[in-house]
């Protein structure tokens, strides 16, 4: 397997030391002045010298509704506490898999949770669900019964709480892990363990260390006893109490062996019974406090892609503090692995970090206040400097420093996946993926700066100083002075190209770490002789080099940027071979913080931009590229794209590659989401806060981004108009502020204080000025033609979400089931067209269809009988180009009779398609199925049934055909005869999308 195509560097290398830090004040192009007149139709929310905001309200709106039960484990929900992660769906009444980062070096779930009983209240018709984001808590009903599961905050156990159950119904909760894992499996009293250790000793670097997984579950309820099921299953079984409510509780916590029932009772016995209303009371205080300190944003738009995107950076941020607490980082390559539903699978290796593929949470939590969520990244590096240096001493040429592999193994080496390939910071491994990309010691490093330069704080810095000294230690020693005075080496532009000449990353990583480490050093009185060479290497860094917007293969000089045709290029060898799709000459803009939107090269930085050779990646970075660079419409335009590409899960999180949930939910899309909104609505990355520089006239806002000094801003901007820009300032000393109106006839700036609204500045129009800040006093920055104060004042308030979200073929939650009284009253498909008229046709969602002709001769006309699988099928008998089939999403058909056998008649498009749905009987019970319709263009039936009809070619648009066969195929479900059917719920396989793979019914027949 190829590694992966690994995220853009979000260092934002500011070098200003000191408590004067130079910081502007700026508004981008959406935040047109209004003259005061417009005043009454604008508001803003600040008040009483603060920024007045319903949190609750605000959080709320991202809450993920769901309208039916999520059967499908990519349908999971998510829940956390920082170190146990869990993924819960509906699947046999109630599943839910336990995750912890600190299973390695596999990453090994310590199992799976099953509460059948639950179904009683899953598959009611009447069940809807909500995960409460702001409280932490998922909230299910149904049938009568309720459930509220979570993951406790202050230990690792997952709990849930059911009322409503009948009380003389017995009931079984179990945890099981499968093939493959030797637990030892334990009942004593109430309580089953599963519990396993083992050493990491069987690959190539390993650590020699003891890990392992321990599971508990108990219940709280009557007669509750513990039984061992199987090697690998242990199993609660109870009664609810007299008034049908019981709990579960089930422990995850660290684990490299002891004594199982001992620990399991220590950390579950108390909470089987303690009333739930404490437990939630300490749950909701965590969560609530979370919500507290995190600078939020409240977005609308008349499209929705505003509150759309709005709700994707929350539930970042709440996926973010549900996963970011163990000794090792929750994500180890942006993927979602503490949400991980597929047992212990785990992309690409989950024993080693990718650094590029962190770069957007490390940005985001900053930005959004969230400190805390990095320092497990910080921890991990940190700890592994020794055997870092050791490892570049061994595998780089003998150099001093620390060469930080791309992909590091959680210990500190670079060997991936257990094996000599493509190892990192290795030139025996060159030419590779990262074998020579020396540039991640940089970025860590770097991102160490931005959060001291975030919040000041001297021990942090002086914890992880050595990260910079090291990397600039490194970096120093493997470049060496050519004859032209320039710093020259051979290395990686990242994973794009290989073993080429000066590639750009090194030289922004020059650029950005060197000045950065000089002043870190001075800040802790250190490393003088560190910090003359740096000084001096500083003058040695060679320019960007160009290459041509046109074929990105010539190579040109700064010369050349007169005639506003080149580029930056990745390397000073523009026609390397291109061994992956990353945008590097970019990287200067961000994460490098080197090229602004005013800066000297910002033209050359737009046209590299604009002419970009990549625009693909869970991972890009192009909508924070266009924050940095002031472009607010390619802001919008890139967030919106990428989403609709790639955000497959119904939680917010994404696909790596677009289309279909796959094996594993990432986070790294939801976490660019977050990072291009911050810098489109607050930035500072060079000393210079601005204020809306790239948010997008479409979209108003209410939000707060923390910046430099422990500063925060708070931002309205409403119809294109900057209505609110408040700053709280952390430190005292001068901040440099950039005109917001700056240039606008009749308009001016002025600053006043926030509480008191006493004039702290006196109008002026310059482009920039200096303030001066006290720590712990609000400055308004105001438009002397429209001031703040001269807007209404109105509350950021907002209100739980109550139903799912749609951006174009994505969505958050799931919607109700569609209920129709009969099959042919759902037909949402135009599946079949007329040879003469295929326009209407859109079988796949790329315009592709049946051919009413081929069918017909297949004796397959409309209304025709169809006999497959000992059942005759009606086909449809609609007109060619009208609805003909529905795409199997959830939904209740009405569909009365009694018999022993259901049949469908079936096909799937873009591959094989498989769902389970559920037989709803006039008696109130339900029974499951499952289907499978192979691809339409296959030959080969599903299991146990039948190819029912097969067609000699398809209809494609413009009224041509395409030679292939298109068939439908029939499949059957067992019914019970002795009760009578009622309706049928399809399988919620999805809805149609191209690259997606659909279920497709066209008929229903009882026999």
């Amino acid at each position: 397997m190829f590694p992966r195509t690994t995220l853009r560097r979000a260092v934002a290398a500011t070098v200003t030391a000191g408590l004067a830090a130079a910081l502007t004040i700026a508004a981008g192009p959406t935040t047109t002045a209004h003259a005061t007149t417009h005043a009454a139709t604008l508001s803003t929310a600040w008040h009483n010298g603060a920024f007045s905001q319903d949190v609750a309200g605000v959080v709320g709106r991202s809450d993920i509704v769901i309208g039916r039960a999520n059967t499908a484990d990519t349908q999971y929900l998510p829940l956390g506490n920082g170190t146990l992660g869990v993924a819960a769906w509906a699947a046999d009444g109630f599943t839910a898999q336990l995750n912890r980062s600190d299973t390695m070096p596999d990453r090994k779930s310590p199992g799976q949770v099953q509460i059948p009983g639950l179904a009683a209240m899953t598959t009611a018709p009447d069940f809807k669900a909500t995960l409460d984001v702001y409280d932490g808590v998922l909230n299910e009903s149904g049938g009568g019964m309720t459930a509220k599961v979570w993951v406790a905050s202050n230990k690792d156990e997952l709990v849930v709480d059911v009322t409503g159950a009948d009380p003389a119904t017995a009931q079984t909760a179990t945890v099981h892990l499968w093939s493959g894992r030797t637990p030892t499996a334990a009942a004593s009293g109430g309580i089953g363990t599963l519990a396993e250790t083992w050493v990491d000793n069987t690959e190539l670097g390993s650590s020699g260390k003891t890990f392992g997984s321990l599971a508990a579950i108990t219940a709280g309820g009557r007669d509750v006893a513990a039984t061992v099921v199987d090697p690998t299953s242990v199993q609660v079984s109870f009664k609810p109490h007299k008034d049908g409510s019981f709990r579960v509780v089930v422990g995850a916590p660290h684990w490299t062996g002891g004594n199982a029932a001992t620990t399991a009772s220590r950390l579950l016995r108390p909470d089987a019974t303690t009333p739930g209303a404490s437990l939630l009371k300490a749950q909701a205080r965590h969560w609530n406090s979370y919500w507290n300190g995190t600078g939020l944003m409240e977005i609308s738009s008349a499209d929705g892609s505003g509150e759309y995107l709005e709700n994707l950076r929350t539930l970042y941020l709440y996926a973010e503090a549900a996963s970011m607490g163990g000794e090792y980082g929750g994500s180890q390559a942006g993927v979602a692995d503490m949400f991980n539903f597929d047992q212990d699978h785990q992309d690409w290796y989950p024993a080693g970090f990718w650094l590029w593929n962190l770069r957007a949470e490390i940005a985001t939590n900053m930005s959004s206040g969230n400190f805390a969520e990095n320092l497990p990244t910080f921890d991990m590096y940190l700890k592994d400097l020794p055997a870092i240096k050791a490892w570049t001493t061994a595998q780089m040429g003998g150099k001093p420093g620390a060469c930080v592999p791309e992909t590091m193994r959680f210990n500190g080496n670079g060997w991936y996946a257990g094996g000599t390939g493509n190892a990192s910071c290795s030139l025996a491994a060159s030419p590779n993926y990262n074998a020579e990309t020396i540039t991640s010691g940089a970025e860590i490093a770097l991102w160490v700066w931005q959060q001291y330069q975030d919040t000041k704080s001297l021990p942090f810095l002086q914890k992880y100083y050595p990260l910079m000294q090291q990397s600039a230690t490194f970096l120093l020693a493997y470049q060496s002075v050519g004859a032209d005075g320039y710093l020259h080496a051979t290395a990686n532009a990242h994973e794009t190209q290989w073993n080429v000449t000066d590639p750009t990353t090194d030289l922004a990583a020059d650029a950005a770490l060197f000045p950065a480490t000089v002043a870190a050093a001075k800040l802790l009185h250190t490393d003088s002789a560190l910090v003359a060479q740096l000084k001096k290497a500083q003058t040695e860094i060679e320019p960007y080099p160009r290459t041509d917007a046109a074929t990105h293969t010539q190579l040109l000089t700064a010369a050349d940027d007169v005639a506003g045709t080149d580029v930056i290029s990745d390397s000073y060898q523009p026609a390397a071979p291109l061994n992956n799709g990353e945008n590097i000459g970019l990287e200067p803009v961000w994460p490098y913080g080197l090229i602004g939107d005013d800066s000297s090269l910002t033209a050359l930085a737009d046209r590299t931009y604009t002419s970009r050779p990549n625009n693909g990646g869970d991972w890009s970075m192009d909508s924070v590229d266009a924050a940095r660079l002031g472009l607010a419409d390619q802001v919008q335009t890139d967030l919106v794209s990428i989403t609709e590409r790639y955000q497959a899960y119904m939680a917010g999180t994404s696909s790596a590659f677009g289309g279909a949930p796959g094996d594993e939910p990432y986070l790294e899309q939801s976490a660019t989401v977050g990072t291009a909104l911050n810098e489109a609505l607050a930035t500072d990355y060079d000393g210079t806060l601005r204020f809306a520089p790239a948010w997008p006239k479409d979209w108003n806002v209410s939000g707060t981004v923390y910046v430099q000094n422990g500063s925060k801003v708070d931002v309205q901007v409403q119809n294109g108009t900057l209505t609110t820009a408040a700053l709280i300032a952390g430190r005292t000393g001068t901040m440099t502020v950039r005109n917001p109106w700056a240039g606008q006839s009749g308009h001016a700036a002025k600053v006043v204080n926030g509480s008191t609204g006493a004039l702290v500045l006196r109008p002026t129009t310059a482009t920039t000025f200096n303030l001066p800040v006290k720590a712990g006093t609000s400055y308004l920055i105001e438009d002397t033609a429209a001031p703040t104060t001269s807007y209404q004042f109105a509350q950021v308030t907002g209100t739980a979400a109550t139903a799912a979200k749609h951006l174009g073929p994505v969505q958050i939650g799931i919607d109700p089931p569609v209920r129709a009284p009969s099959l042919a009253a759902g037909f949402d498909n135009v599946g079949i067209t007329a040879d003469d008229n295929t326009a209407p046709g859109n079988y796949d969602g790329s315009q592709a269809s049946y051919s009413q002709t081929a069918l017909t001769d297949a004796g397959a006309a409309p209304g025709a009988t169809v006999s497959s699988s000992g059942i005759d099928f009606t086909m449809p008998d609609v007109a060619a180009g009208t609805p003909d089939n529905t795409v199997a999403n959830g939904q209740i058909i009405t569909f009365s009779g009694s018999g022993s056998t259901l049949g469908f008649l079936i096909s799937g498009d873009y591959g094989s398609a498989t769902g389970t749905g559920t037989l709803n009987y006039t008696d109130g019970t339900t029974q499951s199925y499952t289907l499978t319709a192979p691809d339409w263009f296959s030959t080969d039936p599903p299991a146990g049934g039948a190819v029912a009809v097969n067609s000699t070619y398809q209809n494609r648009p413009g009224n041509t055909s395409y030679q292939h066969t298109a068939d439908i195929f029939s499949a059957t479900v067992p019914v019970n005869p002795a009760k009578t059917l009622a309706s049928v719920t399809l399988p919620a396989v999805g809805a149609l999308a191209a690259g997606n793979p659909a279920l497709h019914v066209w008929a229903l027949a009882l026999n």
